[in-house]
C-alpha cells in the first residue's frame, strides 16, 4: 500500500511542473502562425502572426531587411475584422540594418514595441484580414 502511494506521489510530483506551465496565465495562444504579408521593391519582407500575450490579443509583425544597405520599413497595414467588416490602419516606420531581422515577440525588448498591434477587443482574432501598402 505504502508503495502504491509513493509510487502515485511521485507520478503526480513528475506531472506538476508540465500542468503549471500547462495553466500558466503567461503562456501565449497562437491563433495563426507566421505568414508573409508581402516584399517592397526595396527587399523588405515583413510576416505577421495573431496571439493573446497574457490577456491581449495582439497581432505581431517580423520584418527582414534583405537589401544589402540600412534602410526605414515605411507601410500601411490594414486589419479587417471579417466577421463584421470594421477595419483601422496603421502606419508602421520602422529603422532597420541591412541583412538584419526583428521579430516581435511577447517579452521582445520595448525597442520592437512598433511591431506589435493591440486588437481592439470586438475583433474576432482567428477571422483576420491584413492588407499591407508599402510608403516608398
Amino acid at each position: 500500500m505504502k508503495r502504491k502511494i509513493l509510487y502515485s506521489l511521485l507520478i503526480v510530483m513528475m506531472a506538476l511542473p508540465a500542468l503549471v506551465k500547462a495553466q500558466s496565465p503567461g503562456n501565449p495562444v497562437i491563433y495563426k502562425e507566421w505568414a508573409s504579408l508581402g516584399e517592397s521593391s526595396t527587399q523588405m519582407d515583413v510576416s505577421y502572426r495573431v496571439i493573446k500575450c497574457t490577456s491581449v490579443n495582439q497581432i505581431h509583425l517580423q520584418v527582414f531587411n534583405e537589401n544589402p544597405n540600412d534602410q526605414t520599413a515605411h507601410f500601411e497595414l490594414e486589419i479587417t475584422n471579417t466577421a463584421d467588416g470594421q477595419k483601422f490602419n496603421k502606419e508602421i516606420i520602422f529603422a532597420t540594418k541591412r541583412a538584419e531581422m526583428y521579430t516581435a515577440e511577447c517579452n521582445s525588448d520595448t525597442a520592437l514595441n512598433v511591431l506589435k498591434l493591440d486588437l481592439p477587443s470586438s475583433y474576432d482574432p482567428t477571422n483576420l484580414t491584413l492588407k499591407i501598402t508599402f510608403k516608398l
